[in-house]
């Protein structure tokens, strides 16, 4: 039975009306996915090279042993935004005579074929078979398939998170919060993670009957999988959670007093808070607030290449502008034929879209103020980039958003769905992220960095001056595209 299910997700998946019409852009998805696990075995040959010469550490093994707790923290947390669960798979087949306890199976087992449980494998094995090898035998196979079950727990780990907390904000501070906790225990060595890891993988090694264990703990996880799902095998248990859309249907007072501006900035808010796609997509930009940890902490960057600080904080303080706005007129597509019926002024809906884009801007450079730890000059280009963001970029992202965009499911998550993507897409980081640099390179190739900053800056504030002409022309050209945006939404 397992076996014809299977059988009918891959039907499906090959009849379907969108595996033509897509078959380019999943197979250049597919080139690139070849690409990162080329990278990642390439990653792994070279693995032992760059600890024992890179990092200085001659037990290439027993260093990685004490790093592998990292790297299954930062797999969780990549599970848990690319990760979905498939239970509406099993939807069709609810009505029909035909065992749950199957279904569940069925849709424990073909979560398997997700790509990440393959990226442990693809990674440790060269490592395994060269350097583990040479120190424990055969006991290499041992470890490899040790981290390949810890990996497959953590699969069916995310799955239960997930579908227990609904992809909610909540679910995303408990999992940032817990790892938070034990980066600062290893920090500030209340106790020390990377030495319990090193000594778990170390007693693998020297005890591989201990692989029973973590076979015993896989099945518990699966069996508890099994079970919850089991019990909650009905339709209206495997659409998406209430609570969280009810939490999200209050309306935001404070955006009342700004008139009908303020009822489509709530409708807006609100279409974000309760769509699993735009509500992942939210969660996604504030893990990237962290990207400048990257950068900042390394003195090749903040010594060596000053100009490429402007480009991190353009994308600090504009993540979410340039995700959600990419797809701006996207997100209503549903609606779009409705909204495009009632007696509103386009002109209100674009400048809600401009104040909306640009208050999230204004939260995200307040996030990042803690920067300032790395001195007053990262605060001061995170400044420029924002104000540079409001003032230019915001207008370059809702225009391009008019470039033929395409329907999108908002009840799916954003990681490794493309849909919506389109050639706009593709070509909008181009001048969001380099076009600071037109003002920006001349003062620095004088010598004066800083004024080249400030230069950035002071161009974002121009547009802020002039936001309500560039508004005007945007709301001009979403009245002339209108009606190809709807004919678009009909077709796809």
């Amino acid at each position: 039975m397992i076996t014809t299910l299977l059988s009918h997700g891959w039907k499906k998946f090959k009849r379907s009306v969108a595996f033509e019409k897509e078959l380019a852009t999943n197979i250049f998805l597919g080139l690139i996915a070849i690409m990162v696990f080329g990278y990642a075995i390439a990653l792994g040959f070279f693995l032992e090279k760059i600890i024992t010469n890179g990092f200085n550490q001659p037990d290439s093994v027993g260093f990685l042993n004490g790093l592998l707790f990292y790297y299954f923290g930062f797999e969780f947390m990549l599970r848990y935004f690319m990760q979905s669960t498939p239970a509406l798979d099993v939807q069709p087949y609810l009505h029909l005579p035909v065992s749950r306890r199957y279904l569940v199976h069925y849709m424990l087992i073909k979560s398997l074929l997700h790509l990440l449980n393959f990226l442990a494998l693809v990674l440790f094995a060269p490592f395994a078979f060269t350097a583990v090898a040479t120190q424990a035998g055969a006991s290499a196979g041992v470890w490899l398939l040790s981290i390949y079950l810890i990996s497959l727990c953590l699969h069916y780990l995310v799955l239960i998170f997930k579908k227990g907390l609904d992809d909610t904000i909540i679910g995303f501070l408990v999992l940032t919060g817990v790892l938070g906790v034990f980066a600062l225990a290893d920090y500030y060595n209340w106790f020390n993670v990377s030495k319990i890891s090193a000594a778990g993988f170390k007693f693998i090694l020297s005890n591989p009957m201990a692989i029973v264990g973590l076979l015993a703990l896989l099945l518990a996880i699966y069996y508890f999988n099994f079970t919850y799902f089991l019990r909650n095998m009905y339709s209206e248990e495997l659409t998406p959670n209430k609570s969280s859309k009810d939490s999200a249907s209050q309306n935001l007072a404070f955006l009342q007093s700004f008139g009908m501006l303020g009822e489509w900035a709530n409708l807006e808010v609100k279409l974000i808070l309760r769509n699993k796609r735009t509500r992942s997509l939210l969660m996604l930009s504030a893990f990237f607030l962290f990207y400048g940890l990257i950068f900042y902490t390394n003195k090749t960057y903040t010594e060596g290449l000053p100009g490429f600080l402007l480009f991190v904080a353009i994308f600090i303080t504009g993540i979410f502008m340039i995700n959600y706005g990419q797809f701006l007129f996207s997100w209503q597509s549903n609606h779009f034929d409705f909204t495009l019926t009632r007696p509103v002024s386009l002109a209100q809906v674009v400048e809600s879209k401009y104040w909306l884009l640009c208050g999230i801007t204004v939260i995200c450079f307040v996030l990042s103020i803690p920067y300032v730890y790395f001195g007053w000059h990262i605060l001061l280009t995170h400044l420029a980039a924002a104000l540079f963001n409001m003032g230019v970029n915001v207008f370059v992202i809702m225009n391009l958003a008019m470039w033929n965009p395409k329907k999108i499911d908002l009840t799916k998550s954003s990681m490794m769905n493309h849909q919506g993507v389109g050639a706009a897409q593709w070509v909008m980081g181009i001048p969001v992220l380099l076009s600071p640099y037109l003002f920006y390179l001349p003062f620095s190739i004088a010598g004066y960095p800083t004024r080249g900053v400030v230069a950035v800056g002071l161009v974002g504030i121009i547009g802020l001056v002039f936001r309500t002409k560039l508004l005007s022309l945007t709301t001009k050209r979403l009245q002339e595209r209108r009606y190809a945006i709807a004919a678009g939404f009909r077709k796809d």
